[in-house]
């Protein structure tokens, strides 16, 4: 079944077959095309992620280049969404489309298999679509396109305004900011280590380089090089934590947190959450989110003690360049 709407955003575009012909969507479309991406959501909720989404590409933060929409005749019925980070790997949103829309599943297997080889001829390396983890039948349409499930994604959040637990003051780490130091190829070598024998998505290990890792989460939310930190113990770098702002969230994100293996066992995780938690207090923002593979328990249990609570829970589905598995 394709991905659509439960509540009518307008009446269901005529299409009288299933021909579609699937277009780029120019700039000045942009709003219109969003329309059919969030046909899913509520009218309100729509035109607020409409208008959060040209802000953040107002902003620099987004692009839409790889919005795409299919057409039925002289009429725009379904959109979808591809956007390619630095590293070679795309993000992609799958066909949207109002309720009723008739041939909806013809038409979301087009846009789907003109997205794929649009992807694969652009050299793009992996391919990631998150979906509903109930979502059993758009599961089997991505499959059938080359999608495989490696993982469940936990997004959780926890209210700043809450009491926060003190930073553990034994064993404490010291702070090292990339605006202070300036070294971001010493980030990019903490950051690899901290994948080594990782608890999330660890067969993402290889993909890519921690300077590519950093390109791409810089492109989250808002970028302050004070917000990016790695930390030491004797002298030696021990992890790091990588925060984005969202101020039209009034939410802070832990884009990323790890720590090297040899200084894992100690408390650090919890202390860099703990700290992260401090750290998005001071700047005045109401809540901070991030997301957890469903399979890293330690990192859940540090969590679940900190109050955080479960937003939303996806699939998140992968596929190589041209269908192929890795080696």
């Amino acid at each position: 079944m394709a991905r659509t709407s439960t509540v009518r955003a307008s009446e269901p575009p005529l299409c009288a077959s299933a021909v579609v012909d699937v277009r780029s969507v120019p700039p000045g479309d942009w709003p219109r095309a969003l329309e059919l991406l969030f046909a899913a959501f509520p009218e309100t909720e729509r035109a607020e992620r409409i208008a959060s989404t040209l802000q953040s590409v107002a902003a620099g933060r987004l692009s839409l280049e790889g919005l795409t929409w299919g057409w039925c005749g002289t009429t725009p019925v379904a959109a979808a969404l591809t956007m390619t980070q630095p590293d070679g790997i795309a993000l992609v949103w799958p066909p949207t489309m109002p309720a009723e829309t008739p041939h909806a599943e013809q038409i979301a297997e087009t846009l789907l298999q003109e997205l794929t080889r649009r992807l694969d001829a652009a050299g793009v390396r992996l391919s990631q679509v998150l979906v509903d983890a109930l979502d059993d039948q758009e599961l089997q349409r991505l499959q059938k396109h080359g999608y495989s499930q490696q993982t469940e994604l936990f997004f959780l959040g926890r209210s700043l305004r809450d009491p926060i637990p003190e930073r553990p003051a034994e064993g404490a780490p010291r702070p090292v900011t990339l605006s202070a130091c300036g070294d971001r190829p010493r980030f990019a070598a903490v950051l690899e280590a901290t994948y080594i024998g990782t608890r999330d998505c660890p067969w993402l290990e290889g993909v890519r380089t921690g300077a590519a890792a950093l390109d791409c989460h810089q492109q989250t939310g808002t970028y302050n090089p004070d917000w990016w930190r790695i930390f030491t113990l004797g002298g030696r770098d021990c992890a790091i934590c990588l925060l984005a702002d969202h101020p039209e969230q009034d939410a802070v994100e832990v884009v990323y947190f790890g720590v090297v293996p040899e200084f894992r066992g100690r408390g650090l995780g919890r202390w860099l959450v703990i700290d992260a938690l401090h750290r998005g207090a001071e700047q005045g923002r109401a809540a901070l989110f991030l997301a957890v593979d469903a399979e890293n328990r330690y990192a859940s249990a540090i969590y679940s003690e900190l109050a955080f609570v479960e937003l939303a829970r996806r699939r998140a589905l992968f596929r190589p360049q041209w269908g192929l598995a890795r080696e």
